[in-house]
């Protein structure tokens, strides 16, 4: 009898020791996310001339000239709000412009305990929106950045500036609302574009009643007005929608509600 509880006391202290040593290893349940990534933050950088450290602001145009940059701020961080592991992986993608080497995807690992990468967009010398994405742990993050083409826009008829609106301003995530996307499209003395102007809009979430994420069309009169319907995606925060015509470029934000 004695030998038998001796037995089973010998087994149950075996069992609690290796319970212990994987736990300790991070193999337990609920450990595996750690340092791992679980959410990307992207920030876009202005160096400051007065505190003599770069800025973080809104996405600004930048020219169509082949060597213009903005330089880009990705945190990445696990499930716990936590920064990732040292040597985490990110990979970049671009449709438009390019990254360091001319290519329009970019690998890179963080190379210390902060979760932070740095990395510029080279614009290209195609005028438009550039959607980048940024992909990490199979978590995914997209921005923009517009590249304008900086030359023939002083022309009375020809779009100079653009102006966006959404309305509503936000919809919930449920692959069938939608909002009415306006934009309003002027020459360089304020007046509105030629009739029969070209216009396309773009977004990184959603799409349009195209079924695409890109729609072309073009002014229906001297108003210098169109509108597209966009319809919201079924993930993220928001959508970000631009157009582009005649090498300017606007965008604007519509916000993701979820209804309870």
């Amino acid at each position: 009898m004695k030998k038998k509880y001796f037995y089973y006391s010998f087994m149950v202290s075996v069992v609690v020791f290796v319970s212990a040593l994987f736990i300790s290893c991070g193999s337990g349940p609920g450990d595996t996310d750690i340092g791992t990534t679980a959410a990307i933050k992207i920030e876009y950088l202005e160096f400051n001339p007065y505190y003599d450290y770069p800025a973080v602001v809104d996405p600004w145009p930048i020219p169509a000239d082949g060597f213009s940059s903005i330089q880009i701020k990705v945190t990445l961080t696990d499930g716990s709000g936590e920064p990732v592991y040292v040597l985490t992986p990110v990979t970049f993608s671009t449709n438009l412009g390019h990254f360091p080497g001319g290519a329009t995807s970019y690998s890179v690992e963080t190379i210390d305990n902060s979760g932070i990468v740095y990395l510029h967009l080279i614009a290209g010398t195609t005028p438009g929106v550039a959607f980048f994405t940024c992909s990490s742990n199979n978590v995914t993050q997209a921005g923009y950045v517009n590249f304008i083409d900086w030359q023939g826009v002083n022309i009375l008829g020809e779009t100079a500036a653009i102006t966006l609106t959404a309305n509503p301003t936000s919809i919930p995530p449920d692959g069938i609302s939608s909002t009415t996307i306006t934009a309003t499209l002027t020459d360089y003395i304020g007046e509105p574009v030629t009739t029969g102007t070209y216009v396309t809009f773009f977004t990184d979430s959603g799409k349009f009643p195209n079924n695409s994420t890109t729609y072309t069309m073009q002014t229906p009169d001297e108003d210098g007005i169109v509108s597209v319907s966009l319809i919201a995606g079924t993930g993220g925060s928001k959508a970000n929608v631009c157009a582009y015509s005649n090498g300017v470029s606007q965008c604007i934000a519509v916000e993701y509600t979820r209804v309870e």
